[in-house]
């Protein structure tokens, strides 16, 4: 009876920790087509749809609306799932040990944050959708010519 309690333990130790980094790679937000909402001419109900609540919502006075909203960039549904597909069979024939490498590179993948405002007109149809996010490499650039100007 020990024998089997000491075999079970080991292997529900061995399958509990299984799954973190296949559910994060299959729980990633689909990814956002940009392009689509910079058009104009959305309803804010779409866009919500698509990005979530807003993190902050402005109605003005002449009946116009400003939401400011946060999401992550995304993943196209092929990459969720064959990253999800190969974490989930990484796992077993590891006995788990995998999730030390896969959960942190799942964190890595998902994609920045991306911070972006919304007008809307009287009728909640987009007038404009900005992307308020400043890529890592203008960043850098940023901060080069921060540090030129400096020296002089």
């Amino acid at each position: 009876m020990k024998q089997i309690c000491f075999w079970l333990s080991i292997l529900l130790s061995s399958v509990l920790p299984l799954g973190c980094s296949v559910y994060m790679a299959g729980t990633q937000p689909q990814k956002v087509d940009m392009g689509a909402f910079q058009s104009g001419g959305i309803s804010r109900d779409h866009v919500i749809a698509k990005l979530g609540l807003p993190t902050s919502s402005v109605k003005h006075e002449d009946g116009t609306r400003t939401d400011i909203y946060e999401f992550y960039e995304g993943s196209a549904t092929g990459w969720k799932v064959g990253r999800a597909t190969f974490n989930a069979i990484a796992d077993v024939f590891t006995i788990g040990l995998w999730e030390i490498i896969a959960t942190p590179t799942e964190y890595a993948i998902r994609g920045e944050k991306l911070t972006a405002r919304a007008v809307f007109d009287k009728n909640d149809i987009t007038r404009e959708f900005v992307v308020l996010k400043v890529d890592k490499q203008d960043k850098k650039e940023e901060s080069k010519q921060d540090s030129l100007l400096k020296k002089e």
